[in-house]
């Protein structure tokens, strides 16, 4: 009874997550940050060395991306993982040169090759545990910025940090999303602030990463600003910061090709799923983002608190809609994470059926991922690192492939997704 009512009681506590939650969480996210390393994330890795090395051997980095592409042969001829083409703008890469300038002295000294060694993969892949502290400290900002009570403020951040998709996204996965994530949130900070000039700032930064962010500036804009001129011009100045690091790079070697090549293959399917309209098709991804842009063009938000439920919900939908759309990849579910956790403390009156609601919506979301995307997830993505090196490789390893065979997670895996939105 005593035992049963003290679980109850810390249950119950609402006080704010205490240090050795924090350090608890370390712990159970550092095992499956250090006993995986998908093949994306080894292609980081080089890209972190290769930054340098086109700068002192590679003839400057107007010549990155063929620099890049000549190491892919490389990499290929010598069986070497994470052998993939250099499709990302170029601010990207700069993060990553910058982060990786330690690695590509140690790999230059020791001679080493980046992927060789476990502690050289994890230096590369610790880029991330920055941005998700960034990113959670940014969302205690936030969420303080919208007269959230601190407990509940801090409870966001720890909610964010100890998601699920968090842990399977970051934690085995490794994908640079979450870099783009501080700058995105800051965005979002200043739009709360309604100083829109360092909005669209910090959005152009995001943007630079990936054109997620753009999906969720230009509903935010649009709520804000009714003049069509403006409107387009400030949709312009969140992608001049691509634009104009991108300036000087030449545009017709072999490497732009490959990069215009795969970008156009993402676009198909991006818009590959079509609705019937009169006498033709329409991509079902334009017909949902149009609804919510006309939503937000028409409705005027003069109440403040509105104006913040907005900033958290306007967001969080867009990405729902953008994601579930068409086939994406399932480590871009990583966009719901930060607004899941705000806006479970938002509506802190329903905090625990939330919190219930999203561990149940998330788990569906898991299982479709280790179902329909399993080579993500795979099991030799464990090979050379924490787990192998602390308990040896079994001599008969069971790959999720044929885990997934005996119980049918792969057959189901469109049944769990579909559960998931239902319960989002």
């Amino acid at each position: 009874m005593n035992i049963r009512k003290k679980l109850q009681a810390e249950l119950n506590n609402m006080q704010p997550p205490k240090r050795r939650e924090y350090i608890l969480f370390f712990i159970l996210f550092l095992i499956p940050f250090a006993s995986m390393m998908y093949g994306d994330m080894k292609a980081f890795t080089h890209y972190e060395v290769n930054f340098w090395g086109s700068i002192f051997e590679g003839g400057g980095l107007k010549n990155f991306y063929e620099y890049g592409n000549n190491m892919l042969a490389y990499y290929k001829e010598h069986n070497i993982g994470g052998a993939y083409e250099l499709i990302y703008d170029f601010p990207v890469y700069i993060m990553l040169g910058i982060w990786g300038a330690p690695l590509w002295l140690i790999c230059k000294i020791t001679g080493i090759e980046e992927t060789s060694c476990m502690w050289t993969m994890l230096y590369a892949k610790s880029i991330y545990i920055v941005a998700l502290i960034l990113t959670a400290y940014l969302i205690f900002l936030i969420c303080k910025n919208i007269k959230i009570s601190e407990t509940n403020a801090k409870w966001a951040s720890f909610l964010f940090l100890t998601s699920a998709l968090v842990f399977v996204e970051i934690g085995i996965v490794g994908q640079l999303d979450v870099l783009a994530f501080p700058f995105l949130l800051l965005g979002i900070y200043y739009y709360q602030k309604r100083d829109y000039k360092r909005f669209i700032l910090f959005f152009s930064f995001a943007v630079s990463f990936k054109l997620f962010p753009l999906f969720i500036f230009i509903p935010l804009l649009l709520l804000y600003e009714k003049n069509v001129i403006k409107i387009v011009f400030n949709s312009f100045l969140a992608l001049l910061f691509t634009i104009v690091v991108g300036i000087g790079f030449p545009t017709n070697t072999a490497a732009a090709s490959i990069k215009s090549e795969i970008r156009n293959h993402f676009l198909e399917a991006f818009l590959g799923n079509k609705l019937p309209l009169y006498n033709g098709v329409v991509p079902l991804i334009i017909v949902l983002f149009g609804f919510i842009c006309v939503y937000c063009y028409l409705t005027n938000v003069e109440n403040q608190e509105d104006y913040n439920y907005y900033t958290i919900v306007i967001p969080l939908i867009v990405m729902f809609v953008i994601l579930t759309s068409f086939d994406s990849n399932p480590y871009w579910f990583i966009y719901l994470s930060p607004f899941l956790a705000m806006l479970m403390v938002y509506n802190s009156d329903k905090y625990r059926l939330l919190i219930l609601f999203e561990t149940i919506g998330i788990t569906g979301l898991i299982l479709n991922q280790f179902g329909g995307n399993y080579w993500v997830y795979e099991t030799d993505n464990a090979r050379g690192m924490l787990l192998e090196k602390l308990f040896g490789s079994p001599e008969y390893l069971i790959s999720l492939k044929v885990f997934n065979s005996y119980i049918h997670i792969d057959y189901y895996s469109p049944v769990f997704l579909l559960y998931f939105g239902y319960v989002l």
